[in-house]
């Protein structure tokens, strides 16, 4: 058994918390389009990144993905 990530909630926290992509970028020392594909799944977040991004929007690491779970750990 094991958690998957789904569907990336990035756009959703940074819209409670009113930062613009851009801002976030800029803070995240990464480019605009790297977010974009985050948000839209096209990439998926490192474990450093998740846990600069969480501290910067004021979150936990799993506020940033859906959370699956899974029967077949092979998935």
């Amino acid at each position: 058994m094991a958690f998957l990530l789904g569907e990336c909630l990035l756009l959703d926290r940074l819209k409670e918390k009113g930062v613009t992509q851009a801002e976030f970028s800029r803070r995240m020392k990464c480019s605009r389009a790297y977010v974009t594909q985050l948000i839209y799944g096209d990439s998926k977040m490192s474990l450093e990144f998740a846990i600069n991004a969480a501290h910067f929007l004021e979150c936990r690491v799993t506020d940033l993905y859906v959370l699956e779970w899974s029967s077949d750990r092979n998935e």
